[in-house]
């Protein structure tokens, strides 16, 4: 779009009738609205329920009081005009001029079900329904017995949540050494699982990890340093930086001591979908690990929620 928005003397020298724009949940209204109106028709593709255009602006600078505004929908300048026209298109019962997708072809089944049944409406399917296609197929491993314990969960469970809490951490605290050498454990292990079933390990698309704080990423890298991996080897970064990636195996260090820091973590928009959640749980094509503390994850609804569906315990 942005590019796009740079060469406009295009439109000089060409008439096009009809404009699709890619990734529009990302696009603010003002960086979209006025380029739409230069063609007569337009298709808008994207995922509200999945990460928004980040804004620096705070909450309260945004906010639209017009009331002739208000009438069609536009509350906030934070949110993008692909959102309000989809709301807008539900609550006017314009069926025609919307659709909804209903298959992906990313995430085995097991990982599906979560992030289906809390933040897409049980609509979701996948691409491929056969017992014996890579959605559906059940888990065989030959396990290698480096760390037995880990290995039999991973064989059994493609989703799966290892609580995790800190020895000592300050509510203020943005890393887990607890998490991150668990982290190591959990990689070493799938390493070695890869390894036994003949698999190749490929540094970007095998394995990441996500976490919310630039500070538990360096302490990850840290500990994979110490434990002799190659922490380059790994991409290990913050949600936004996932958004339209996939590994096979994701890894999820909540990192989260406190409530305060569980708010910024939880991104819901005007559905209640935690966007941030959703983006996080659906990166993933086999295997599905999430660690933190229970206790203060457990304070808010879809965590809980999860939690309660995939707690192991070591």
């Amino acid at each position: 779009m942005a590019s796009f928005g740079q060469n406009e003397s295009l439109l000089k020298l060409k008439t096009f009738q009809r404009l699709i724009v890619d990734e529009a949940s990302q696009i603010l209204e003002p960086q979209l609205i006025g380029l739409l109106t230069r063609f007569r028709h337009f298709i808008l593709i994207g995922d509200h329920r999945q990460l928004p255009a980040v804004t620096t602006q705070r909450p309260e600078t945004t906010v639209v009081a017009d009331t002739d505004l208000n009438g069609i929908g536009l509350h906030d300048l934070r949110e993008s005009y692909f959102e309000r026209l989809y709301r807008r298109c539900q609550e006017q019962g314009w069926h025609w001029a919307y659709g909804r997708l209903g298959y992906q072809g990313r995430m085995h089944a097991d990982i599906m079900d979560f992030p289906n049944r809390y933040f897409y409406d049980g609509l979701l399917q996948t691409l491929n329904a056969a017992p014996d296609s890579p959605q559906h197929r059940p888990l065989d491993y030959t396990l290698p017995g480096l760390d037995p314990t880990l290995e039999h969960i991973f064989a059994q469970k493609r989703v799966v949540f290892l609580p995790v809490e800190q020895a000592e951490s300050l509510s203020s605290q943005k890393t887990s050494l607890a998490e991150a050498a668990m982290t190591v454990r959990i990689i070493t292990a799938f390493k070695a699982i890869w390894a036994a079933n003949d698999r190749v390990w490929h540094p970007e698309k095998t394995l990441g990890v996500i976490t919310p704080w630039r500070a538990q990423i360096a302490q990850i890298r840290e500990c994979l340093t110490v434990a002799g991996l190659d922490p380059d080897a790994i991409t290990i970064d913050t949600v936004e930086r996932y958004q339209g990636g996939a590994r096979d195996i994701i890894l999820i260090s909540t990192c989260t001591h406190s409530a305060f820091q569980l708010e910024s973590l939880v991104n819901l928009n005007k559905e209640g979908v935690d966007r941030k959640l959703n983006v996080a749980l659906t990166r993933a094509r086999e295997h599905l690990i999430m660690l933190g503390n229970a206790h203060v994850l457990g304070s808010d609804e879809r965590y809980k929620a999860f939690i309660g569906q995939y707690h192991t315990a070591l």
